[in-house]
């Protein structure tokens, strides 16, 4: 019994395992992109990893809920930023150097023939995106003036599912983040066939680290470039939407 209680209070304990000096950043479960329980953490984890191994500075992401994740950059001083977040001219990140392009465009249903010549074609369309991300600017401020009306969704899987079932006729998302699931969800597996990715992009905008404006938030952004032009970056797009 002595065992068992003293085996229950030290699981109790908080974790202790953050690295001496490490930089600290959030981000989201995003696959294939970043991810706690993806191979190496996800494709853009394992970059910025490997860019600051070149530093010798050892790097500690926290995985949060996305708005949660911009928030921890902003009140928590330990953590200096976050990503993926699309590059936009503003004064809200200290961006970092591009750590990869993301082809955002539209899933849409096999058996729907889903056109536009300009963005406001798409207002008869039920589009769904995801909850707190940007997606392309033209589209959003359309969203945002009333011209597109979209139905938001807590994530691109549930987006999916929607489009299988026919609650939609479109969704807002990433190419590679649309491959991920079609391959790794069991229902969205079954039903490859009634899915596809709209070969008209809606934006190709590049991915960064968004530093926290301030001394912190610059010194982590060079060191962060200094090791990513020390490693060779492999092709995101294909490789594997910020702030998204």
């Amino acid at each position: 019994m002595r065992t068992a209680k003293l085996r229950a209070s030290l699981l109790s304990l908080p974790l202790l395992c953050t690295p001496a000096g490490a930089m600290e950043l959030s981000s989201l479960e995003w696959p294939p992109y970043s991810g706690a329980e993806l191979p190496e953490q996800g494709t853009l984890s394992h970059l910025l990893h490997q860019a600051l191994a070149t530093q010798n500075e050892p790097l500690l992401i926290h995985f949060q809920p996305w708005s949660r994740a911009i928030r921890s950059a902003t009140t928590e001083p330990e953590i200096v930023g976050y990503f993926p977040r699309y590059f936009a001219n503003d004064n809200l990140c200290l961006y970092s150097d591009s750590i990869g392009t993301s082809r955002v465009g539209l899933a849409v249903r096999s058996d729907i023939s889903v056109r536009w010549d300009k963005l406001e074609d798409l207002a008869q369309y039920r589009i769904g995106v995801v909850r707190g991300y940007r997606n392309a600017p033209e589209f959003d401020a359309l969203v945002a003036e009333g011209t597109l009306k979209v139905k938001e969704a807590a994530s691109d899987e549930l987006n999916l599912l929607k489009l299988v079932y026919g609650r939609l006729d479109a969704a807002v998302i990433d190419e590679q983040v649309m491959h991920y699931w079609m391959a790794h969800d069991p229902q969205l597996r079954q039903s490859a066939d009634k899915l596809a990715f709209a070969p008209q992009l809606l934006a190709e905008p590049t991915m960064h680290v968004c530093f926290t404006p301030g001394e912190a938030g610059e010194q982590a952004r060079l060191q962060l470039n200094q090791g990513l032009q020390q490693v060779a970056q492999p092709q995101a797009s294909g490789n594997g939407n910020v702030g998204r």
